[in-house]
């Protein structure tokens, strides 16, 4: 029975089917030059304010600021790999690998909730307890390392030669024991907490429930994934194996929400004074994402 455009779609998400599945199925004809078309011509607006915000960054980055604490130092870290991170969406999404970029929302997201709730500790516990698991993590590769005859033997050539940076197997034994007793790390981590618990904290839970929860299928393929990569065409079973319009406008949606999140926690840590441009970027931002909203 034919379903018509302003149907609810038949695959269950509860959205019309001319924003679902119709889209997802006119993947199997387009040509790629096409799809980048319609990405640049759909999404161009989301695109520019995305860019809005690197331009931000950008202006972040010619000043000069001490990162002389340990949630500053961190902090400092967390945007340059936001950036690298938020650069490699917009590229994906561009090229109509949305999947793909999708897989990398998730790990930002990851980052601003691991940012916030860092910050969120008025002391500095939370951020020593995540510097000092470097230790446990070392331990973990020099105790794999002495299983693998031929790692130990190039560890053992270090110690001879050493180079600048290099640390010893009994200085690495000693600091892990002494971090582990004093922080006491469990199941989870540095944090002994699961990204759901961190964003309970912060107040991101509905983003984990939501976005966060289908990327993570995408991430770790779930039996539900194959539905993004596998299409009825009427004649048969399509692979989709080229660009597409899947997850363009979801990822350029949550990857903005992410990162305007995280540049704003960095700008009020340094107070670099971007606040009013952050802020009047979010209000075009919102106003325009309503109007998609109400097409939807």
């Amino acid at each position: 029975m034919k379903i018509g455009r302003n149907d609810t779609c038949r695959c269950g998400s509860g959205k019309k089917y001319k924003k679902c599945c119709l889209t997802k199925n006119q993947q199997i004809l387009l040509p790629e030059k096409d799809i980048k078309i319609v990405i640049d011509k759909e999404y161009s607006n989301l695109f520019g304010f995305n860019r809005e915000l690197k331009g931000v960054v950008d202006d972040i980055f010619k000043k000069k600021c001490n990162a002389d604490t340990p949630k500053k130092a961190y902090t400092s870290f967390t945007l340059g790999k936001a950036y690298k991170t938020h650069e490699a969406v917009l590229i994906l999404c561009s090229e109509g690998y949305g999947e793909d970029a999708a897989i990398l929302v998730r790990s930002l997201f990851e980052l601003l909730v691991t940012l916030q709730y860092i910050l969120k500790d008025k002391t500095d516990y939370r951020i020593n307890r995540y510097f000092a698991y470097d230790w446990v993590l070392r331990k973990k590769m020099f105790d794999y390392a002495k299983t693998k005859p031929e790692i130990l033997k190039e560890i053992e050539g270090r110690v001879i030669s050493p180079q600048p940076g290099d640390t010893n197997i009994e200085e690495v034994t000693k600091m892990a024991k002494e971090v582990q007793e004093k922080y006491k790390y469990k199941r989870f981590g540095w944090s002994d907490k699961t990204i759901y618990d961190m964003a309970l904290e912060i107040g991101r839970i509905g983003n984990y429930r939501t976005i966060y929860a289908l990327q993570s299928q995408i991430a770790h393929t779930a039996v539900r994934v194959i539905n993004e990569y596998v299409k009825d065409s009427g004649l048969g079973l399509n692979i989709m194996v080229g660009p597409g319009l899947n997850w363009i406008e979801n990822n350029l949606v949550a990857v903005f929400d992410f990162y305007y999140s995280l540049i704003g926690e960095c700008d009020k840590l340094f107070e670099f004074g971007f606040d009013k441009r952050l802020d009047d970027i979010a209000k075009r931002y919102l106003t325009t994402v309503e109007g998609l909203n109400k097409k939807t």
